[in-house]
Formats: structure tokens, sequence, C-alpha cells
């Protein structure tokens, strides 16, 4: 017999692993494994030190279900043929050499067990990960930089190279998984620890627990949880930097993109020395206005932009100040950035902002049912019942 805990009743505080496998059921049926899924998705938000809320959950729930439907290692349709192709074209682009360098691919470490084979069968990125991490070992063997790759000296050029860029179940970004291992360590990380982060992103506890790092770990600022899954996507204050440039553009009169980088990247994150339209607009802007920022002090400004502390910055504070002054309206935090996605990965028309509306209507349908959940009232078998 069990009976309600006392006239007001109490209620749920915390989830348990079935009660996030129903989370996941009802954001997506047939899901193998929920119960798995669902203490997977606890430990990945307990060891980030991040609170089991309904909000963090489903953050993480509606991010899986849309980059991977909870698959630790999804398979893609016509991989191999897609790498093959793009490895093609890519060598294709190189005069005589780019030719040869295909059919040397054909034919190491020989023609049975070539990497060109091993690209055409894939079907999963780490197959394909694993076939480009293989040739890096060869090739570095027969080169004798063995002993500098092994000990981490080679892996941004390698990882620079490496056209696995985003994995698992959460598709977390590698550079953001193993610069979070690089900020952990005294040291440079090495080639063995690259590639054992590389393989934990590919297991399911993995995967999340480097997903909800990156989609949590962070304060933004936001008002919506939408501007957070478009980070996601588009890399952290993606959100906020796109609503800055637009600030710009209207002020300035400068046609660009607000895309929320403010500079360029390379593939592993770090900052290039060009001039983006953006840094362009802004040093129009601040010589018209005569805002009192020389290019060097902008320049250092521009490269916390994707940090809490641009808000911090001289640049954000007076063009912000000018917006208001200008327009007499207070200026948006976030929007959310246009940026057009292309991947072999990716099948029909995908932008940051179709993909942040889709991970966002998932997350409200998820915390609808995590409310109700939480609101039940719990039923309590009486005193007599329990053990001292």
């Amino acid at each position: 017999m069990t009976v309600l805990a006392s006239a007001t009743p109490a209620f749920a505080q915390t989830f348990s692993p079935p009660d996030v496998a129903r989370l996941i059921l009802n954001e997506r049926g047939g899901v193998r494994d929920a119960i798995g899924w669902g203490d997977d998705i606890i430990a990945a938000l307990t060891d980030n030190k991040f609170p089991i809320t309904r909000e963090n959950i489903c953050s993480v729930i509606a991010v899986a279900s849309q980059e991977s439907g909870f698959n630790a290692n999804p398979t893609v349709p016509n991989l191999g043929q897609l790498a093959d192709k793009a490895v093609r074209e890519k060598l294709g682009r190189i005069p005589i050499l780019g030719a040869k360098a295909y059919d040397m691919l054909g034919s190491m470490p020989d023609a049975r067990n070539s990497f060109i084979k091993r690209i055409r069968a894939a079907k999963t990125e780490r197959d394909l990960d694993l076939a480009y991490r293989a040739l890096v070992e060869y090739g570095a063997g027969k080169s004798a930089l063995d002993g500098l790759l092994h000990l981490g000296l080679l892996d941004k050029w390698v990882e620079e190279y490496n056209q696995i860029s985003t994995v698992g179940s959460m598709q977390v970004s590698v550079a953001f998984a193993l610069n979070t291992a690089r900020g952990e360590h005294w040291r440079p990380i090495t080639h063995g620890e690259s590639d054992a982060i590389r393989d934990k992103l590919y297991t399911r506890a993995g995967g999340l627990y480097y997903g909800a790092k990156q989609l949590l770990g962070y304060e933004t600022g936001y008002d919506q949880k939408i501007f957070r899954f478009a980070d996601y996507n588009a890399g952290r204050y993606s959100s906020r930097n796109a609503a800055f440039q637009a600030i710009v553009g209207k002020l300035s009169g400068h046609k660009m993109a607000a895309d929320g980088d403010l500079l360029s990247y390379d593939k592993v994150g770090r900052v290039k020395g060009d001039v983006t339209n953006s840094e362009t607009a802004l040093r129009a802007l601040i010589e018209h206005y005569r805002l009192g920022i020389d290019d060097a002090a902008l320049r250092r400004d521009l490269v916390q932009e994707k940090t809490r502390e641009f808000t911090a910055t001289q640049t954000w504070r007076v063009v912000r100040d000018l917006y208001k002054r200008v327009t007499g309206k207070d200026p948006a935090f976030a929007q959310v950035p246009g940026i057009q996605l292309k991947s072999v990965k990716i099948k029909s028309k995908m932008t940051t902002a179709i993909f942040a509306d889709s991970v966002n209507r998932r997350y409200g349908k998820c915390m609808a049912l995590a409310l109700q959940m939480q609101n039940r009232p719990v039923l309590m078998a009486p005193k007599w019942f329990w053990p001292d």
C-alpha cells in the first residue's frame, strides 16, 4: 500500500536513468538501450559538474537527437564514395604531382590493403578517421618523423589536415575536445593521447561527456536557449557576435555577413592575420565617429570574441553605446548567425538557423514532459515500511 506523502504533495526533484530514458523515447521512439543513454547523460553532467536539471538534460537530449538520432558512431550513406571523390578532386588541383599522389594512396602500404580502398569502404566517420591516422603513421615512419609525431609535436599540423572534424553522437568539435585535454595538462599532449581523445568521442559516454561540456560549459548571457543551440553549431558566442556584426553593419553601411566570426580562423581554431570584412567595417566606423580605438587596440579586443570577456572590451562598449545614441534603441545582445552549412553528411538544405530552430523545438518538447514528470506527486510507503 502506498499513500501520498502529505496533503501538500512532495515533488520529484531528481532524474534517474529510467526517467531520462522516458524523455529520450518521447523525443525519438525506438532508441536502443535508452536507459543506458540516460545513465550516460547523467554521468556526463555529473562528471562535468553540471546540475542534473531538466534544462540541462533536455538540452543534451535535443542536440544528440538532432545530430545523430542517438547513435555513438552514425553511418553516413555513400560516405566512402563521397570521400574518395573529395580526395581525388583535392589532389587533382595539384598539377602532375596530384595524380601521382592519388596513385600512391592506391598502392600504400600495399595494393590489397591500400588507403584508398579503406577510404572507399568507409561507412562511418571513424572508418575515415582511422584510415587517415594510419596514413599519418605510415608517412611518419617512412620519413623518420615518427619520433616527433608520437611526442605530439606534429599534432596541430596533423589535425589541420584531418577532414573528420566533428564526430560522435553529438557531433562534437574535435578541436574543442583536444583543446580541452591540452588545457588539463601542464605539457603538450602526446600523439597517443590525442588519438585516445578521438577514440573516446566515438563512444556513447565520451561523445556525451564532451558534447555536454561543449554545449553547457560556458556562461552566455542569453535570454533564450535557441542562441546556445546556434552557438553549438556555429561556435561559442557566435549568436552574441552575430548581433554585434549586425550593429556594426547598420552603423557603418558596410555589407557584411552576420556569421558570428569577427576574425578568421584556421581549422584548429588559431586566429589568422588577414583583415576580415567585419574588422574593415569596424575600422571605418571607428574612424568616421572618432571613437579613439587604433587598429592594434581593435585587434586586441577582437581576439577575445570567443570568450565572455569580449563584452568587457572598449570596442564592444563604445560601438553599442554609439548604436543607442544614433538609433535611440537598445542594441540586441544576440541573434542566430546566418550560416549556410555544407558537408558530405548533409543531404538537404541546412543552415545554422534551421539547426537551432529544430533543436529548440526538440528541447521544448522534452521540457514539457520533464516538467510534467517533476510535478508529479511522489508516492511514498508508510513509515513502518522503511527500514531504519
